[in-house]
């Protein structure tokens, strides 16, 4: 992917669509570091066991294993509140594989599912979605209506996959 775009921005320069100083201002440096920085996180998650430590915990609390993906569901749309939903999707993927894992589940797929679905699920706040940021300013919008609305959403979501989720990709 980082080809693809060296190769876009030289293409971009050499059209004469972008001038070659206007490029350092046009990217999102913050959002670069950050999803690289999750996306690294991850790996280390992976790497360590943490991922696997965190699946079994979340298992092993005493629920029943039919509310594992509600669970899942719960931390990753609450860590996407916090930060990108890119990041909180690469810092779910591995709990959700080893969590299917600890299950004996065939495919991680349904859990998969349940993570890219809760990091997209961020209503709550203005800062887990680029598309928040962009309307609340000009919208006037402050945190608490974020917050008012949005939890609401997010409830809503949870119910509907936590429901939905069964039917759709079988927990085999």
């Amino acid at each position: 992917m980082v080809q693809v775009a060296v190769t876009l921005a030289c293409l971009f320069v050499l059209g004469g669509w972008v001038r070659a100083a206007d490029i350092r201002g046009i990217v999102d440096w913050q959002l670069l570091i950050l999803i690289g920085s999750a996306l690294g996180l991850a790996q280390g998650m992976t790497t360590s066991g943490l991922a696997l430590s965190l699946a079994q915990g979340v298992l092993q609390s005493g629920l029943p294993r039919a509310l594992a993906p509600s669970m899942l569901f719960l931390v990753i749309m609450v860590v996407t509140e916090l930060v990108t939903n890119n990041a909180a999707a690469a810092l779910g993927v591995p709990l959700a594989i080893s969590m299917a894992k600890e299950m004996g589940m065939k495919s991680p797929k349904p859990l998969v599912m349940v993570v890219l679905l809760a990091a997209s699920t961020s209503y709550a706040s203005p800062i887990g979605y680029a598309t928040n940021l962009m309307v609340k300013g000009p919208g006037g919008y402050s945190f608490l209506d974020f917050l008012r609305i949005g939890l609401i959403m997010d409830l809503i979501w949870l119910l509907g996959v936590s429901l939905l989720l069964p039917f759709i990709w079988p927990m085999e």
